[in-house]
């Protein structure tokens, strides 16, 4: 019997990303590569050790691309690069477990969600000599974390070996299968833009539910906290006296319940159609500019909204706020205009014209399946 292999490494409860995948694959076997212990000491750095090497000598060429294209910068020097062997060295010990479980023939098609899982299915390709798509959902090389000198060339090196591998490169959007054509020498046939666009749209529901009457509010949806400017959310919407209206997919953060934001549950969508009812509402989708893939994202938030449409607040010099700023989806925020956008939002004929420009977009997201 033939198996294909989904490798995650999150909870799939939460990933609409993954949850796709299963749907259009139900036979397929997931295996969450995070329930496994990452490998550290001797070995981790013997088998660390060649890959090293070369990122000491590439090391010229790949920052070039990334300071003169991106305007990239390292963080330090060593910054995070032990992580990284971490992740190398275990996800041999992984590979070694999952091949333990099947016989040579078993595996058809490994399809491998991230860095970590892309080189656990570079292995399990060697040896299983079966079919690989590798399905980047950021930038893999430059998210919001440690981002030393070293450690970033130490990821391209790695990541560019699970890219030579895999018969197809699935990125999310438009800007990053660019950039990963320019970083990676990609032959453009072979890599695909799948968007996080899962959300079911309700057509025109703001739009429909527009009351003159209604009072502003901020919407947080999200399952990530860290580097998504809640600080200054939380300062400056308390000083406005703007109610925040938080749906966390984890825990939720200290943040939200010492400036008594209003918390939803988990299953969020009856309760965030009820307040686009009752209220003038606006989602928060801004991030700190620490890293390339947050620069480049179209997060799962902006979806969100889009799918009931209303607009957004995006953060400046952002492919997000580009998006908001060609069809007219919300505001851009810069760290000192905030009451500039209370303003305009409170402006009920402004945010009605607000509304029907993202209805028109929403009907070329959802409808015509517009490519971001």
């Amino acid at each position: 019997m033939k198996f294909n292999i989904i490798l995650t490494d999150e909870d799939i409860n939460t990933d609409k990303r993954v949850q796709k995948q299963i749907i259009s694959d139900l036979d397929c076997n997931v295996i969450n590569c995070k329930n496994y212990v990452l490998t550290q000491g001797l070995i981790m750095l013997i088998q660390s050790a060649r890959i090293f090497v070369k990122t000491i000598f590439f090391s010229l060429v790949y920052w070039q691309k990334l300071y003169f294209c991106y305007k990239i910068k390292p963080n330090g020097f060593f910054r995070g690069l032990k992580r990284s062997f971490m992740t190398y060295s275990s996800s041999k010990a992984i590979s070694n477990n999952i091949i333990n479980l099947y016989e040579k023939g078993d595996i058809e098609l490994v399809h491998a969600n991230d860095l970590q899982c892309g080189l656990v299915g570079l292995n399990l390709v060697k040896y299983f000599n079966c079919k690989f798509i590798y399905d980047a959902h950021e930038v893999e090389f430059h998210r919001n974390r440690k981002n030393g000198f070293l450690r970033v060339l130490y990821d391209i090196l790695l990541e560019k070996k699970v890219i030579a591998a895999a018969e197809q490169i699935i990125v999310v959007n438009k800007p990053i299968k660019e950039l990963y054509i320019n970083i990676y020498n990609i032959t453009p046939s072979k890599i695909i833009v799948v968007d996080n666009n899962h959300f079911q749209p309700y057509m025109n529901y703001a739009l429909d539910n527009f009351n003159r009457m209604k009072d502003i509010a901020i919407v947080y949806i999200g399952g990530g906290v860290l580097g998504r400017k809640l600080e200054d959310l939380a300062v400056k919407s308390d000083k406005k006296a703007i109610p925040v209206y938080g749906f966390f997919m984890s825990d939720v953060p200290k943040i939200a319940y010492e400036f008594k934001w209003k918390i939803g549950s988990k299953d969020y969508i009856d309760e965030f159609l009820e307040l686009v009812k009752f209220k003038q509402a606006v989602m928060w989708c801004c991030t700190d500019d620490v890293c390339l893939s947050y620069r480049l994202s179209l997060p799962n938030k902006f979806f969100q909204a889009m799918a009931v449409g209303i607009p957004i607040i995006a953060f400046k010099e952002t492919y997000l706020a580009k998006i908001v700023s060609k069809y007219k989806l919300g505001y851009i925020y810069n760290d000192k205009n905030f009451q500039e956008i209370v303003d305009n939002l409170a402006n009920k004929s402004k945010y009605y014209q607000l509304l029907k420009s993202v209805a028109t977009f929403q009907k070329r997201l959802f409808k015509e399946k517009l490519e971001l």
